[in-house]
């Protein structure tokens, strides 16, 4: 009972912050999720160093630059797509020349390490600001996606818990069943059918935010197994222990860090 009040008064606490976040000023929300980022780059880098995989200074730096090329609208503005997609590049090249200069045993894989912490880590956490400053309502419409996140895993754990009996992917998640997951499927469609007639200022149909649904259900379950899978890899429970009875802040945006690129996509081709 102690476990899940800590739990349940740490989730309160959680989407307060990240409302509010969310419907503040830009630079709340740069602020906020440059922290996040920073946390989860530690929580990262700590699973590495466990298995020995020594992360080079240059790494912080690198993805420092890219979030604020990204994440602050000035720079994205100045340098513009071609020149975000330029920068990735030249950092990735910074990273590979520095670790190849460190005579490591292993530079091979600490290179590797480093620029799936740029792609998977630092880049969708940028990702999340443009959202507010390329869409009308764009505060709103990242609500929305945050809503129906948490609801999916919500709906996953609920439904799992009350009837799962058939493990989706056992090697990886133990925890997450078949039913558990189409339950989830099926009640986050419901209520993103019904998000614009709650939220009438979004412009989005009922049937485009069944498709949005349908793309964070499909591409967060993956992230939250891909998370999942590197815990295992690293034998870790959680990530971290920032957010009693949560875990960690990658284990808080595991499903995030995969389905905001997708989601952007998607509201780029139909906005």
């Amino acid at each position: 009972m102690k476990q899940l009040l800590i739990r349940t008064i740490t989730g309160v606490v959680f989407v307060a912050l990240m409302i509010w976040a969310t419907l503040s000023a830009k630079m709340v929300l740069f602020n906020v999720f440059l922290i996040f980022t920073c946390i989860a780059l530690f929580e990262y880098v700590k699973m590495l160093n466990a298995k020995d995989i020594n992360i080079s200074w240059a790494f912080y730096i690198v993805a420092l630059v890219l979030y604020f090329f990204i994440a602050y609208d000035p720079l994205f503005n100045y340098v513009g797509e071609i020149g975000i997609l330029v920068i990735v590049l030249a950092l990735s090249m910074i990273l590979m020349t520095v670790d190849l200069f460190r005579n490591s045993y292993n530079a091979f894989d600490v290179i590797a390490y480093e620029v799936l912490g740029l792609l998977w880590i630092v880049l969708p956490m940028a990702l999340i600001n443009r959202i507010p400053m390329m869409f009308a309502h764009g505060n709103v419409i990242l609500l929305l996606y945050f809503i129906i996140i948490w609801m999916s895993d919500t709906f996953a754990y609920c439904v799992g818990s009350l009837i799962g009996k058939h493990k989706l992917f056992e090697r990886v998640s133990p925890k997450k069943t078949w039913e558990g997951s189409i339950g989830s499927l099926i009640l986050t469609m419901l209520l993103a059918f019904f998000i614009p007639k709650i939220f009438p200022s979004v412009s989005l149909t009922s049937v485009q935010m069944l498709w949005m649904a349908l793309i964070v259900f499909v591409s967060g379950t993956i992230g939250d197994l891909m998370e999942s899978l590197l815990k295992r890899q690293f034998e870790v429970k959680d990530s971290g222990g920032i957010l009693p009875g949560h875990g960690g802040i990658l284990d808080r945006f595991d499903s995030t860090l995969l389905s905001i690129p997708c989601v952007i996509i998607y509201l780029i081709i139909i906005l």
